[in-house]
């Protein structure tokens, strides 16, 4: 049994509503994906990682977060999510305290935050790092 983040492209497990570029279209979906109604559903995980990267970005230059606990708490809420946990693990995976302001906005961190985010939703690392920084460097070009 595939991992639906894997199966969908969708590292970030990002939900479905916003029209990235690199969705993957009805007709070319397995029934599986087509089935999905919550997640959003991409052509290839650089997409994934274009569009997590972006909303990382976004958190850090319109709503000035800048620790990992301010992104990871946005990112999953207590009301859906262990985020105390989420927090310390994306923490340690970047090798920086929780509570540090850092600039999400340099790629080599942008892409380690999203790695350590994609292995807390997948429950490890099941993309390749091409495409990761693919998708990270798509993001920043946007």
């Amino acid at each position: 049994m595939t991992l639906r983040p894997v199966r969908d492209s969708n590292p970030g497990d990002l939900e479905a509503g916003d029209h990235w570029q690199g969705l993957l279209p009805k007709n070319q979906m397995t029934p599986e994906q087509v089935a999905e109604d919550r997640f959003a559903v991409f052509a290839s995980p650089k997409w994934g990682f274009r569009a997590m990267a972006i909303i990382l970005l976004n958190y850090a230059r319109v709503h000035h977060l800048s620790t990992i606990r301010e992104i990871v708490s946005r990112w999953a809420p207590p009301e859906e999510n262990k985020t105390e946990a989420y927090i310390k693990d994306v923490a340690d995976r970047v090798g920086v305290s929780p509570d540090i302001s850092l600039d999400f906005t340099k790629p080599d961190l942008l892409a380690s935050l999203a790695r350590a985010i994609a292995i807390h939703e997948c429950g490890g690392w099941f993309f390749k790092d091409a495409d990761l920084n693919a998708g990270v460097a798509l993001a920043e070009t946007t």
